[in-house]
């Protein structure tokens, strides 16, 4: 498989479980053994700074991606390999999405849910084709799952909403999905 680009969508925050931030480091750690590029909106702090630390620990590439007022809402990773400076969160979502062959979400909050549900607009309405991984860290989507399934059950979304995303709590799996599904669409 040749290098991908993997976007990772994640929290800034720095109160979250420190189990979390180890996790996605490895996460971060595994992007980069593997060769593959990760790109995503260039925080230093949280999950964020997390899988871009673990990428950079094993000599891999960072592409991060901020809006020039971003720096007053949080710290920027100002070691990324490439760094690309947007005018917008809309900007910044858009270049994530058009660089990127396979999105990451790992835990996050408003932001992350944001960048999760355009993703599945975008699919849903055939203006982008990915795959798409929940990173489940300690559960942390059962209950999104849930509201997910219920609103499927209720006829609010198609079920087949549930097909294009993966969910997987290791970041080893995580990673085979990914790479297995862009190799199979290749392979078509």
């Amino acid at each position: 498989m040749g290098k991908l680009t993997i976007c990772m969508y994640g929290a800034a925050s720095e109160r979250i479980d420190r189990q979390y931030i180890t996790e996605v480091e490895k996460l971060g750690e595994e992007i980069g053994k593997r060769n593959h590029k990760l790109i995503y909106g260039a925080g230093a702090s949280g999950l964020m700074g997390a899988c871009a630390r673990g990428v950079q620990r094993v000599g891999g590439t960072v592409i991060g991606v901020a809006p020039r007022f971003m720096s007053a809402f949080e710290d920027i990773n100002n070691d990324c390999t490439e760094f690309i400076t947007t005018e917008t969160m809309a900007d910044r979502k858009q270049i994530m999405e058009d660089n990127a062959d396979a999105f990451l979400v790992a835990p996050g909050g408003i932001g992350t849910f944001d960048e999760f549900f355009q993703l599945l607009t975008l699919i849903e309405l055939g203006r982008k084709e990915a795959p798409v991984i929940c990173y489940n860290i300690n559960g942390f989507y059962d209950n999104l799952i849930k509201v997910l399934d219920e609103c499927i059950e209720k006829g609010f979304i198609h079920e087949n909403v549930r097909t294009m995303f993966e969910v997987c709590d290791n970041e080893k799996e995580a990673l085979d999905i990914i790479e297995n599904a862009l190799k199979n669409k290749s392979e078509k």
